[in-house]
C-alpha cells in the first residue's frame, strides 16, 4: 500500500495561475479559480465574495450559441452574425440589459447589435457586407468580438470570434472531412488556423493563420504553434512513451487530420527535444520514426511540423511526455502515488473515463499495464474490461471505469450511490543488463480515496432546436464525459454529432449533416451503453386545422364543465317541478300515500 500525496487548496493555488485562462470553461475547471462575468477575467476565487457576478465552476458559465449564415449576390457577401446567450443561472443577462453591446472588429470600430431578450436567453444579431471585388484570394478571415461597457465578451468557443468570406459560395458550407480548423488563446492573443487539402470542395489547397489581439493590426507569423488545445489538430497518441537512451527505438505518433498537413509538405519529428529521424506516413493518422541518442533532455513533449515550399510551418505539440531511460541502470518496482484530493467514479455499467493524477506513474520504469479495480461491498473485486491509456505524463492518466451492476457479484443488487474501495494493478517491464524482460503486478491503493457509483443514463427522446443542434432528453446524464458520447444517425454510422453540453436531464450535440428529416439515432457512452432514441413527437405543421395539446386540454376541461352545469341546472329545475305540483295537488298525493300504506300493510 503506498502513502497518499495530498495536497490542500493552499499549495495548489500557489500552484496554479489563473489569469493564464481565459475562458469561463477553462477557468473554473480550476478549483481555486473563478470566472469574473463583468470582468471576463480568471481571477483567484479569494478576490471575490458570493455576491459577485462570477461563475465559479463550469455548469455556471453562461453558453453562447453562435450562427454565421451566409448569402451571395452579384456584389456582395452578408453574412448574419447571431448570438445567443442560454444557460444563465448567475444574472449575466439582465447585467448586459444595462449596457449598449457593440460587435467591433478593432478596438475604434464597433457598431450596435441589435438585441432580443426573454426570459431563457439573450439574442444578439448583426448583418455583415462585403464587397466580393475586394476578394483578391480564394478567401479573406477577420476577427471580430462583441463589447459591452468597455470589456471584451470571451467566447468558450474561440472560432466564435473569426469569420471567413470564402469567394465561391460553395466554399461556405464547413467541410471537416478535406479541411482542419483549430482557434485558440495563448498570452492574451486570440489565434486561428485552418488548412485545407486539394480535395476539399472547392478545389483549392487553402492555408491561413491570423494571430490578434484585437487592439493593434494582426501579427504577421508563419509558424502555427498548436498544443492541445484543438481536436481537429492534435497528436492523439504516442506509444511507446520511453525508450533507451541509446536510440534504435520505433516510435508510432497519431496526428488527427495528418494527411490533410502533410499534402506537399516535409514532416519533421523530435521526441523530448531530440530528432526522431526517418518518418515515415503509414495510413491516414499514423507517423512512425526511430529515436537518436538524445543529448541532455531526458524528457519532453512530442513535437511533429510541417513545412510547406512557401515557408509556412504548422507545429504540434503532444500532451504526451516521452522518456528516455538509462538501460545500464536496473529499474526498480514502480511506485505509483495517488493525489489525495481527487473525487474518482463511474456509471454503474462501467466503461467510461476516469481521470486519475498522482505521481511516478512512469519513472521509473515503463507502465506496459494498467487496470482500474473496485471493491464490492460483499468482498468481491470487479477489474475494468479494458487497460487504462497510456500516462500521459508522470502525473496524470485516464483509466476505464469497471462494471459493478447485474449478475455475478450480488444478483439483482444495486451499488449506485456506493462509496467503494478501489486500486489500480499495474504490469510493468523491467530492462536489466541480462537483456530479459519482467513482470511484476503491481496494486495500487489509498484508503484515503473512493469511488463514487454514478447511476446508469436513461434516455427518452431527441429533439432538434432553432439551432440546428440535436437535444437529447434523459435522465443522469451528467455523470458521463462529451468525449466518451458518440452520438450518430442509426441508417448512416459515417455521420457524427458532436457533443458540447452534458446536463442532468440532456445533451447537446452539433450534427456534421443534416437531421431535418433525422427520426432515430444511437446514442453510445463509452464502451458498454448503446440506446437507440427516436425523435419526439410533434404535430404536423401540414395540418393548419390540427390544434396543439395544450389547447384541446382545455376545450375538453371546457365541454367538462359545460356538461355538469347543465346537468345540475336540470336536476334543480325537476325538484322546482316536483314541490310545485305537490302543493297544487294534495289530495292526489294524499290519496296516494294513503294506498301506499294500505299496499304495505298487506
Amino acid at each position: 500500500m503506498f502513502p497518499s500525496n495530498g495536497s490542500t487548496l493552499e499549495t495548489m493555488s500557489n500552484k496554479i495561475n489563473c489569469s493564464d485562462s481565459m475562458t469561463c470553461s477553462k477557468c473554473t475547471i480550476k478549483p481555486v479559480c473563478v470566472w469574473s462575468l463583468k470582468q471576463q477575467t480568471c481571477e483567484n476565487k479569494n478576490k471575490f465574495n458570493s455576491s459577485s457576478l462570477i461563475a465559479s465552476r463550469v455548469g455556471e458559465c453562461p453558453q453562447f450559441s453562435v450562427v454565421k449564415k451566409f448569402k451571395y449576390t452579384n456584389l456582395w457577401i452578408e453574412c448574419n452574425f447571431t448570438v445567443k446567450l442560454s444557460n444563465d443561472s448567475v444574472g449575466f443577462k439582465n447585467y448586459l440589459e444595462n449596457y449598449t453591446i457593440n460587435i467591433c472588429t478593432k478596438l475604434t470600430i464597433c457598431t450596435q447589435m441589435r438585441s432580443e431578450t426573454n426570459n431563457e436567453m439573450m439574442i444578439l444579431s448583426y448583418l455583415f457586407h462585403l464587397n466580393s471585388t475586394y476578394l483578391t484570394g480564394p478567401s479573406y478571415t477577420t476577427f471580430i468580438f462583441i463589447k459591452f461597457n468597455d470589456v471584451m465578451l470571451l467566447f468558450d468557443n474561440v472560432a466564435d470570434n473569426f469569420i471567413t468570406f470564402n469567394r465561391q459560395e460553395e466554399c461556405s458550407a464547413d467541410d471537416t472531412t478535406s479541411c482542419a480548423t483549430c482557434a485558440w488563446n495563448n498570452d492574451g492573443y486570440s489565434n486561428y488556423f485552418k488548412l485545407c487539402s486539394f480535395n476539399n470542395a472547392c478545389k483549392i489547397q487553402n492555408e491561413t493563420y491570423l494571430k490578434t489581439n484585437g487592439k493593434n493590426t494582426n501579427v504577421l507569423e508563419n509558424i502555427a504553434y498548436v498544443t492541445n488545445d484543438c481536436a481537429e489538430i492534435n497528436v492523439t497518441s504516442v506509444d511507446p512513451l520511453s525508450a533507451p537512451k541509446t536510440g534504435g527505438t520505433i516510435v508510432t505518433i497519431i496526428v488527427r487530420n495528418h494527411r490533410i498537413f502533410a499534402e506537399n509538405r516535409t514532416i519533421t519529428v523530435t521526441v523530448a527535444g531530440t530528432v526522431c529521424s526517418n518518418p515515415r506516413t503509414s495510413g491516414s493518422e499514423t507517423i512512425t520514426c526511430t529515436t537518436s541518442q538524445p543529448n541532455d533532455t531526458p524528457s519532453g513533449p512530442v513535437l511533429v511540423e510541417y513545412s510547406s515550399p512557401t515557408g509556412d510551418v504548422l507545429k504540434i505539440e503532444s500532451s504526451q511526455i516521452f522518456q528516455f531511460y538509462n538501460v545500464s541502470s536496473i529499474c526498480g518496482t514502480p511506485s505509483p502515488v495517488l493525489d489525495a484530493d481527487q473525487q474518482l467514479g463511474g456509471v454503474a455499467s462501467g466503461g467510461t473515463s476516469v481521470s486519475i493524477r498522482g505521481d511516478h506513474f512512469v519513472e521509473p520504469c515503463v507502465v506496459s499495464s494498467t487496470r482500474l479495480y473496485v471493491d464490492l461491498s460483499d468482498g468481491v473485486r470487479r477489474y475494468a474490461d479494458s487497460y487504462c491509456n497510456p500516462p500521459i505524463n508522470d502525473t496524470y492518466m485516464v483509466c476505464q471505469s469497471p462494471r459493478v451492476n447485474g449478475i455475478g457479484w450480488n444478483g439483482d443488487a444495486s451499488a449506485v450511490g456506493q462509496l467503494l474501495d478501489f486500486g489500480l494493478n499495474i504490469t510493468f517491464s523491467k530492462d536489466d543488463l541480462s537483456g530479459m524482460n519482467q513482470s511484476l503486478l503491481v496494486a495500487v491503493r489509498n484508503p484515503m480515496l473512493k469511488y463514487y457509483v454514478h447511476p446508469d443514463p436513461l434516455l427518452v427522446d431527441f429533439e432538434v432546436d432553432g439551432n440546428g443542434s440535436v437535444v437529447v432528453n434523459g435522465l443522469h446524464l451528467q455523470y458521463v464525459l462529451p468525449e466518451d458520447i458518440v452520438i450518430r444517425p442509426v441508417d448512416s454510422p459515417s455521420g457524427r454529432c458532436v457533443v458540447f453540453l452534458a446536463t442532468r436531464h440532456s445533451l447537446m450535440c452539433q450534427p456534421t449533416t443534416s437531421v431535418a428529416a433525422l427520426q432515430v439515432i444511437s446514442v453510445t457512452f463509452g464502451n458498454s451503453l448503446v440506446h437507440t432514441v427516436n425523435r419526439r413527437a410533434s404535430p404536423s405543421a401540414d395540418d393548419p386545422y390540427k390544434l396543439p395539446g395544450w389547447f384541446r386540454a382545455i376545450v375538453a376541461i371546457s365541454v367538462g364543465l359545460i356538461f355538469v352545469f347543465a346537468l345540475v341546472c336540470c336536476l334543480r329545475t325537476k325538484h322546482h317541478y316536483d314541490v310545485t305540483k305537490n302543493i297544487r295537488n294534495p289530495s292526489e298525493d294524499a290519496s296516494r300515500s294513503q294506498d301506499l300504506y294500505k299496499q304495505t300493510a298487506m
